[in-house]
């Protein structure tokens, strides 16, 4: 019979030397302990008290700072199982606030809704242009220091999905690409693991509005134009971005975005954000599609 060259190759290495591929070692002490962590999980069985370990053998494979596991179902708010906070986290901004509205806005929950894709992925993959000036950026990114971060996407099969953060911070160096492989080899194992887990006992009925508040924020006072451009400067968008996006000059961008600010009585992209998020505080199942109505009558009733 003829030999196959690919597996050939694959297992024709030096007697005892531990198998590699792509340049990973499978056989190192990172995947021991891989092996090792996951034995005890389904010993203990998959729960919501159970589940650290996984991200703790997740966090050993790739030598990764921390970790973060949240869910998101189809129409309903994110469901964080167990809070693991890093140094300089803050439970009312890094979880209350992500999970009533700024979610909404994280280039993870984007393009795992909008493209419906899987597997493991970099921030430098998915972010925008300009991303790292947005204000997004600076409290969930910058403010706690964060360097780097590689997020497995698992869909739930009923619209939602299920996403593992791994991240590094400042202090260490950015994933190699040699994580992202490792991270795709066991990504199958996890995903079972993960759907098996959310599958036990969910049945998400909280209805949520607040994807249609995103797409109508500001839409009883901007036009048509300026609504596309605030959009897309929400999600972290630079005027450069923007406007390779729309097809139009950078100028233009901000000559719209200069109209937008002095409408809703903002001058900066942080104010921007934080009168997005507050105003998601007033979104109810009878509220108007745009927040703003809500959240500023009180303003208007008192002028």
């Amino acid at each position: 019979m003829g030999s196959n060259n690919r597996y050939g190759t694959l297992f024709a290495q030096a007697p005892n030397a531990p198998p590699v591929v792509n340049g990973v070692d499978f056989n190192g002490a990172a995947t021991q302990h891989w092996h090792r962590n996951l034995a005890s999980l389904i010993e203990a069985g998959l729960s919501d008290q159970s589940l650290p370990m996984l991200l703790d053998a997740l966090e050993q494979l790739v030598n990764a700072s921390g970790s973060t596991l949240i869910v998101y179902p189809k129409g309903g708010q994110p469901y964080w199982p167990f809070r693991r906070l890093a140094a300089g986290q803050s439970p009312a901004v890094h979880i209350d606030r992500y999970v009533h509205g700024a979610y909404l806005l994280d280039p993870y929950y984007l393009m795992a809704l909008e493209q419906q894709l899987e597997g493991p992925y970099a921030i430098r993959e998915v972010a925008p242009g300009g991303f790292e000036q947005s204000e997004f950026y600076r409290l969930y990114y910058r403010q706690v220091n964060l360097a780097d971060e590689i997020c497995l996407i698992v869909q739930s099969g009923d619209g939602g999905n299920i996403q593992v953060s791994l991240s590094r911070h400042d202090a260490n160096p950015r994933f190699a690409p040699q994580d992202k492989t490792r991270l795709a080899t066991v990504f199958p194992l996890v995903r079972a693991l993960l759907l098996n887990w959310w599958g036990q006992d969910r049945a998400n009925s909280l209805e949520s509005h607040l994807d249609r508040a995103l797409s109508n924020f500001g839409g009883s006072l901007l036009t048509l134009r300026e609504m596309d451009i605030l959009q897309l400067i929400l999600r972290g968008n630079s005027i450069k971005a923007v406007a390779q996006r729309l097809e139009i000059s950078p100028e233009t961008v901000k000559r719209h975005r200069t109209n937008i600010y002095a409408k809703l009585d903002i001058s900066s992209q942080s104010e921007l954000f934080h009168l997005f998020i507050d105003s998601l505080r007033t979104v109810t199942a009878d509220s108007p599609a745009d927040p703003l109505v809500n959240y500023l009558a009180p303003a208007r009733r008192s002028s």
